[in-house]
């Protein structure tokens, strides 16, 4: 066994021996890396400055790969890819203070199988799924078994879910799936088992069973939010076979037109803010259908949606005095003219105070506000009141009474 020497001078004794490679060599092999553990040789320890660690494919497919780790650190983990279904050779050599490595010590391992490729869903029925994938390739020869999980669950790849579990032989490709539940989400996984149980990275998707009866229509829809040029809808699930919806579309169009925008949302969304430039004072109708996991739509349901005036243009003031303020403004155009009444607010400003409101005639465009305090600043806020009271956006101007 080869002696390297190194000089330690302790209670005037000198130390020059090394004896021994590393000790308990182990380690965990994965398709891709391994990881390996080590003790420190059993004398010499304290003259060990670095590890050299080496590993190759034993069948000579590729070139010896040696790297150079720190002695205070007992493990290593290979950050190199493997190759999957593959024997390999690590050996890991202590190194003196001299640069000198010693005899290693070594230990032979095989990669684990690689992901499994080609998984599919071949047949889907309502209560049934039936599920193939590619058979172990040239090179794969180390799977062993699957192992095949399925759960109901709505996340991508669940935490925490029931998982059942059946193995499967290394020489089939395909599985049935029975006694499912309908219009159910599923997460299936399929791995590979190489020898000592080594488990290949998973594959995996989600999937829907089929339908049975598809969803009814959505129901209750509500404006929730609306303005001149833009609404918010709120709608209740379908009553029937909720289950089986995957997502829902919504579709826009101006009262009476052919000419409709439609648009999907996801399936847990119960709101729905409009996609279109909408116009003031113009009807729009929306349809919003469910549709199953076959990309049925359901019934459709529908409500009519008539946007608020725009806002006053040019609001101003024209007459002014120690206690009053005429306010004048001028009306949108008319195609976009459907102001029932106005709503004037004034207030002293700035601070906070007491508003004051009054309604105003739509027939008019001006209105004298009295009882006003001398030399002082108010706010001015005006609304267009549409349909059903629908406010406009406001238009705001100040404006200071005179002095006496």
């Amino acid at each position: 066994m080869p002696r390297e020497s190194y000089l330690i001078f302790n209670s005037g004794l000198l130390h020059t021996d090394i004896e021994g490679p590393v000790t308990n060599l182990r380690g965990t092999f994965a398709s891709f890396d391994f990881i390996v553990h080590w003790n420190p040789p059993e004398i010499g320890e304290h003259c060990v400055s670095t590890y050299q660690v080496c590993y190759v494919p034993t069948d000579g497919s590729a070139a010896e790969t040696c790297v150079f780790h720190k002695a205070d650190v007992l493990y290593w983990f290979s950050p190199s890819v493997l190759t999957p279904c593959t024997e390999y050779s690590v050996t890991v050599s202590p190194v003196d203070l001299n640069n000198k490595i010693s005899h290693g010590s070594s230990l032979t391992m095989e990669t684990g199988p690689d992901e499994v490729s080609g998984f599919q869903v071949t047949v889907k029925t309502p209560h049934e799924l039936s599920l193939s994938w590619d058979p172990p390739g040239e090179g794969e020869s180390c799977v062993k078994s699957y192992n095949l999980e399925w759960c109901n669950w709505t996340n991508t790849r669940p935490t925490v879910c029931n998982f059942k579990k059946v193995p499967i032989p290394a020489d089939t490709s395909e599985f049935h799936l029975t006694e499912l539940e309908a219009c159910t989400q599923f997460t299936v996984v399929l791995t590979a088992l190489g020898d000592a149980d080594q488990v290949s990275p998973e594959t995996y998707f989600n999937v829907h069973t089929g339908v049975v009866d598809s969803p009814g229509p959505v129901e209750n829809i509500r404006i929730s939010y609306l303005t001149s040029y833009a609404f918010r809808l709120e709608f209740d699930p379908p009553r029937e076979n909720e289950n089986c919806v995957q997502d829902y579309v919504v579709c826009e169009s101006v009262t009476g037109s052919v000419d409709q925008t439609c648009h999907t949302t996801v399936k847990n969304s119960r709101t729905w803010i409009n996609k279109m430039r909408l116009n003031p004072c113009t009807n729009y109708t929306v349809i919003i259908k469910a549709r199953d996991h076959d990309s049925v739509h359901t019934d459709d349901a529908s409500i009519t949606i008539h946007t608020a005036q725009d806002r006053v243009v040019n609001l101003r003031t024209q007459e002014v005095s120690t206690t009053s303020i005429e306010v004048v403004w001028d009306n949108p155009a008319p195609e976009f003219f459907c102001a029932s009444d106005y709503r004037l607010v004034w207030c002293i400003s700035p601070g906070l105070c007491n508003m004051t409101t009054t309604i105003v005639s739509s027939d008019n465009t001006d209105y004298t506000i009295t009882n006003l305090l001398p030399c002082t600043n108010y706010a001015l806020i005006l609304y267009a009141l549409g349909p059903n009271d629908v406010e406009s956006s406001d238009m705001i101007i100040t404006q200071k009474t005179r002095c006496e």
